[in-house]
């Protein structure tokens, strides 16, 4: 009867991440063409919308010194809209003088808490700028050769990180890359990625060969951290990854290598290659998004996963044997921005949010005059910005978004249009 029970609970969770599924499926991400003899292996997401993608095997060469050529990895670097971005196809990375050329194997990317870009390959891990490419920090592997995972990231910049093979520690390192300390002194099992809250109490361990997620959990930044409890019971989990407008922790379930479902003590039926949205607060799950198999076939592996700024777009990308398009891109559908007016528009305008005051949701309604990059954000009265709503292209057009603020505290909050050098800001009231 227990069994039946937990059987009933875990189905209706997972029926339930189903019914919540709000992506609609975009296709190959920038297009077809961005291919891999092993697929990709991180993605990161800046806060200009630019993704960066990783492949896992050499996609380049680069002439060495001797004057030969050599086979090297590269970060590629697209805008929103496809587009590569100027820093695209970046073979090397410059800190303090010294330039690696990126040799081995491409291991795994994040976003830290300025939106720069944590880049693993193989053994070393670099902090790149964002906006100029620049290498800022690089750290090699503490136990020796052995590569490393995708990081995670605290609020106040601290990294946390291990090995891919078990028997290491998780060591932590502060923002400008110092040491401090082992968060766990022994990760056992392999492991692809790593992430942590964001006050950095808690640290997700994901020990795909497991088929479960381990969470430590410590009181504050002083104290030990000790195992809190085992989460998702049942996924084999390769990537991980947080949504900065749901504070969602999405987690891959499987895959036809490792298969979902194979945990000792319960019964589960999620679903492989899926990414799941987990609710930590409540330890159920909100949502799903899921790899289109239609261009590759069954080995691949969910090796990455993340958001645009303002949440509402995914970006996934797989690790695997076959030379498929290595990235997918879903938009939600409950909150995409809608094209209201396809008549030719000549000034740009934003339009008092409806209703005001509101609580929680509203609607704000914008002009783009001439195609180009628009930007919708909002700001609270501080001037601290709060939402990303719009981070893209756009064609000329009348658009409209809807704004959540349920996660706020009432208040004025001020949202602000910049396109092709115009600038428009309005006020709001969020009356709870």
């Amino acid at each position: 009867m227990k069994k039946f029970v937990s059987f009933l609970f875990v189905l209706s969770l997972f029926l339930g991440a189903k019914s919540y599924a709000q992506w609609e499926y975009k296709g190959a991400f920038p297009d077809t063409s961005l291919k891999g003899s092993t697929g990709s292996h991180g993605i990161a997401v800046d806060p200009d919308g630019k993704v960066w993608i990783q492949l896992y095997a050499a996609s380049d060469s680069i002439l060495t010194g001797d004057g030969t050529y050599k086979l090297c990895r590269e970060l590629f670097v697209f805008n929103p809209d496809g587009t590569p971005s100027t820093l695209n196809k970046m073979k090397t990375i410059t800190v303090g003088g010294v330039t690696d050329t990126l040799w081995s194997a491409n291991a795994g990317l994040r976003e830290d808490q300025n939106g720069n870009i944590l880049a693993v390959n193989f053994k070393a891990l670099y902090r790149v700028n964002y906006k100029t490419g620049e290498g800022m920090n690089k750290l090699v592997n503490p136990s020796g050769g052995n590569t490393l995972v995708a990081p995670g990231v605290d609020a106040a910049g601290d990294i946390f990180i291990r090995n891919v093979l078990p028997g290491n520690p998780v060591f932590m390192f502060n923002s400008d890359f110092t040491a401090n300390g082992n968060a766990i002194d022994t990760a056992n099992d392999y492991a692809r990625t790593i992430e942590v809250s964001s006050d950095g109490n808690t640290v997700y361990h994901t020990a795909y060969t497991t088929n479960c997620i381990v969470r430590w959990n410590r009181p504050d930044a002083l104290s030990l951290y000790t195992v809190q409890d085992t989460i998702l019971k049942g996924f084999a989990c390769e990537s991980m990854g947080w949504n900065p407008k749901t504070h969602l922790l999405w987690a891959s379930s499987g895959s036809g290598t490792n298969l979902p479902n194979s945990f000792a003590d319960t019964t589960t039926y999620y679903s492989m290659n899926t990414w799941y949205a987990f609710d930590p607060a409540t330890k159920t799950i909100k949502d799903s998004i899921k790899w289109n198999f239609t261009a590759q076939g069954e080995d691949a592996r969910p090796r990455g996963i993340a958001f645009s700024p303002s949440g509402d777009t995914a970006y996934v990308v797989c690790f695997g044997a076959g030379t498929y398009p290595v990235c997918q891109w879903f938009v939600n559908k409950a909150t995409a921005v809608k094209k209201i007016d396809n008549n030719v528009i000549k000034n740009y305008e934003l339009s008092q949010n409806y209703p005001n005051p509101f609580n929680p949701a509203t609607e704000i309604s914008f002009s783009v005059a001439k195609a180009g990059m628009v930007t919708l954000k909002v700001y609270d009265i501080l001037g601290k910005e709060v939402a990303t709503l719009v981070n893209e292209n756009m064609s000329n057009g009348k658009y409209s978004v809807s704004f959540d603020a349920s996660k706020l505290a009432s208040g004025t909050y001020i949202y602000q249009l910049n396109a092709n050098g115009a600038q428009i800001t309005k006020k709001m009231m969020l009356l709870k």
